[in-house]
């Protein structure tokens, strides 16, 4: 995420969801930004927006104009997906943010994550292999993390840990659906 640090983009897009009365946080809308692209060959960033608002408030990619956040949001965030370095990032507080701060979104980005990937209607389950199948099952336990839970430096440690194999795992899924699609156009997506 390149334009604001993650600190300044986290906050940026909290700060826009409060404004436009979402009842999300960055977390969670990030996370159902990236369960979106990873199961659609064609994304439709209005789905994503509508999703994301609620569906009680219209608005397009355009309203939002290319300094809104959640547009630096979405633009960088599809960056990410296509950059050959695994830029990618979950997004998520800064460190500076108390352990159970970021225990939090985390789980609020994986329930997102799974909300968006759901709006997929990804019709080909079976045909993901047993590490993604694995993965998604991963980030449901993830999703009911505790954060009262987090507060010592080796938990501090597994936070990391888990924010890495989220970030990974979401990578490989997103390939491993788009070799199917390309593959078996009957077992793709529906969008």
């Amino acid at each position: 995420m390149t334009e604001l640090s993650n600190k300044s983009l986290y906050e940026s897009v909290e700060f826009a969801l409060q404004l436009m009365d979402c009842d999300i946080g960055a977390a969670q809308c990030h996370g159902i930004l990236c369960g979106m692209l990873c199961g659609v060959k064609e994304f439709d960033p209005s789905a994503w927006l509508g999703h994301t608002m609620g569906y009680h408030d219209t608005v397009s990619p355009a309203d939002l104009g290319s300094g809104h956040a959640l547009a630096q949001l979405l633009n960088e965030t599809i960056a990410g997906f296509c950059a050959d370095d695994f830029s990618l990032e979950v997004l998520l507080p800064q460190e500076d943010c108390a352990l159970a701060v970021r225990t939090k979104a985390l789980g609020s980005w994986c329930r997102g994550f799974l909300s968006g990937f759901g709006l997929t209607e990804f019709r080909a389950s079976e045909k993901l292999s047993e590490d993604s199948r694995g993965f998604l099952q991963d980030l449901q336990e993830i999703g009911r993390i505790d954060p009262e839970e987090a507060d010592d430096d080796g938990n501090e440690f597994a936070l990391m840990e888990l924010c890495e194999y989220t970030r990974m795992g979401t990578l490989l899924l997103r390939e491993e659906i788009r070799f199917i699609a390309d593959t078996d156009p009957d077992g793709g997506t529906i969008h």
